[in-house]
């Protein structure tokens, strides 16, 4: 059964793999918005029903992007977290935000939408649902009494926190995405540091 499962895992990947590589080769031939769902799926052997059993739009095809998702083992890591609110938070955004944006799919990425610009609104549609998934699992946290904000901090301190978490993160990703690295991990805590260097230097 085991087996079966992980073949079935292993098509399920080779099959987005070819939806999205032939939905990039004619987006980067033709441009985004002359491409049809149905000249991709022709091109990677699949029908436009599994086309739509892979991605929801054509646009995440060409990006190589997914739905945002919230895995409970995020979430249970997030609630085990020691550290300070705000780097658990921000971790979290970032898990959630690597469900929608792999890595492996980075470097043509940025490729497509240094030459297609349009193409970062959909990336901002996809970071709204890390937000919508962010802040529940937040809410959640703070129902149960689990978020430990600064006593005097006022009534929209935790609103404030899941600002700052989100811009951090936000931020993280531009950084790595304009430098080309392979790797989101080194851009994490700079970019946390950063912003707490820049908010006690403007106190």
């Amino acid at each position: 059964m085991q087996e079966n499962l992980t073949q079935r895992k292993r098509n399920q990947r080779d099959t987005w793999n070819a939806i999205h590589q032939a939905a990039f080769a004619l987006a980067s031939a033709g441009g985004p918005g002359a491409v049809t769902v149905d000249e991709i799926a022709s091109r990677a052997g699949v029908s436009r029903r599994t086309f739509f059993n892979y991605f929801p739009v054509k646009e995440d095809a060409v990006l190589g992007t997914r739905t945002a998702e919230l895995d409970p083992a995020v979430v249970e890591r997030f609630h085990a977290s020691t550290e300070d609110e705000l780097t658990r938070v921000v971790h979290l955004f970032v898990s959630v935000v690597r469900t929608c944006l792999p890595e492996e799919t980075a470097a043509q990425r940025r490729a497509i939408i240094a030459e297609h610009p349009q193409l970062r609104a959909r990336l901002a549609e996809l970071l709204a649902q890390v937000e919508g998934l962010v802040y529940s699992a937040v809410h959640a946290e703070a129902d149960q009494g689990g978020m430990q904000l600064p006593e005097g901090a006022g009534a929209h301190a935790f609103e404030a926190l899941l600002a700052l978490a989100g811009g951090i993160t936000k931020f993280a990703f531009s950084r790595y995405h304009e430098s080309g690295a392979e790797s989101l991990d080194p851009f994490i805590g700079e970019t946390i540091a950063l912003f707490r260097k820049v908010v006690e230097t403007t106190r």
